[in-house]
């Protein structure tokens, strides 16, 4: 992220969020691991510890005790060595000097074989992830209580799994903040003692949601399954739009996340009592500095007296609104929209009552934008609406990838 970037995010969202999210993006560097997670310097190592007090756990040091007396052994080997390297003179000697290192390399292959059992593989690889209480590709409305469950089972024939349950939402497309796509509100876990709520309901931009986690941590036998259950609401300063639900088996007080189970579900977040955009349509298929002309049309479910269209525009160059025109037609000439800068990038948000044409609940608005200069890059123009508190799931305005 270069200075401009940084400096722009700094003006636009609160110190605290932004500290948050630069915390969240440096989780896989966290030096705060436990001991017991860090102290490994192989796999095999981590195997060991990231199952503590599993069936696999007696199971490693076993071929470490041989492994020390090996040594030794290894030591003894020479003398029969240094006689193999004057075979080459005395070939009658040669074949006993063959023979002898064989016999050790053959020897330790044999105790690393049992210090591997299925129970003692890294991560989660065998444990299993299901959801229930909600469907793959089914609705989630904003601002109602969904509950569902997760269930974490072990797969493995042998030993056991230690498992701390993770759950949370994906970066999201209709958070109202699209510089950390995280969305907004409330998940909470049932637990013995009643419902908990959780830190979190977004994984965020790093990998500290599944880093050093202990919360709730669980063991399963081989074949056993653990059962939890959610309950999440999505505000309302949420768009409507395409959401995933990640479930997660990192090992407790791990830093290891790279074998980890994961399971995710699909869903749409959909508001009954926000405006919807259709007939988007546009006069050129990118935008330059030659004025282009777009237009959608939206509808409002509980009237159009406080309808306010949203345009919305982003470009990796990352824009002022010195860069740009955006204009309106009401009634029957172009006027100037102010565009303003926030962590979507940049946005206009017109004024209601525009003389514009109104069809019953319905809107049509159209608007034109100018760059002042030849854009370096793509400049990516969404179009939405604002009613009463409730927004609308926006759509792209200039898509030549058809993504209307």
């Amino acid at each position: 992220m270069n200075a401009s970037v940084i400096a722009r995010i700094a003006k636009i969202i609160p110190l605290a969020v932004v500290a948050a999210v630069g915390v969240a993006a440096c989780g896989p560097t966290n030096g705060g691991a436990s001991v017991a997670a860090s102290a490994p310097a192989s796999t095999p190592a981590v195997t060991s510890s990231a199952t503590p007090g599993t069936g696999a756990v007696p199971t490693t040091p076993a071929p470490a005790a041989p492994t020390t007396p090996a040594a030794p052994t290894t030591e003894a080997a020479p003398p029969a060595a240094a006689p193999a390297a004057q075979a080459p003179a005395a070939p009658a000697g040669t074949k006993p000097a063959a023979k002898a290192p064989a016999k050790p390399v053959s020897a330790k292959p044999a105790p690393a074989k049992p210090a591997a059992p299925k129970g003692t593989q890294p991560g989660g690889k065998g444990v299993g992830i299901t959801f229930g209480g909600l469907k793959e590709g089914g609705q989630i409305e904003l601002n109602d209580l969904v509950s569902f469950s997760v269930t974490w089972k072990n797969n493995d024939a042998t030993g056991t799994r230690n498992v701390a349950p993770v759950v949370s939402t994906q970066l999201y497309e209709g958070a109202p903040c699209s510089m950390i796509a995280m969305a907004e509100g409330t998940l909470e876990r049932k637990d013995a003692s009643g419902w908990k709520k959780l830190d979190n309901l977004s994984a965020g931009t790093g990998m500290d949601y599944v880093i050093n986690r202990k919360d709730g941590a669980f063991t399963l036998a081989a074949g056993e399954s653990r059962t939890i259950e959610y309950r999440m609401r999505l505000s309302s300063a949420n768009r409507p739009g395409r959401i995933t639900i990640e479930a997660d088996a990192p090992v407790p007080n791990s830093t290891d996340y790279h074998d980890m189970a994961k399971a995710e579900l699909n869903a749409v977040v959909v508001d009954r009592h926000a405006p919807e955009v259709t007939g988007v349509s546009a006069s050129s298929l990118k935008v330059g500095t030659t004025p282009a002309e777009f237009g959608f049309v939206v509808a409002a479910p509980e009237g159009t007296a406080n309808l306010h269209p949203v345009v919305g525009l982003s470009s990796a160059n990352w824009l002022t609104p010195d860069d740009v025109t955006l204009e309106v037609m009401a009634g029957g000439a172009w006027k100037p929209v102010e565009v303003r800068e926030d962590c979507n990038g940049l946005t206009a948000v017109a004024p209601t009552g525009l003389d514009v044409n109104r069809r019953g609940d319905s809107v049509e608005y159209s608007f034109r934008i100018t760059m002042k200069q030849a854009p370096q890059f793509d400049v990516d123009v969404q179009v939405g609406a604002e009613a009463n508190g409730h927004q609308a799931a926006r759509r792209h305005a200039f898509d030549p990838r058809g993504r209307r």
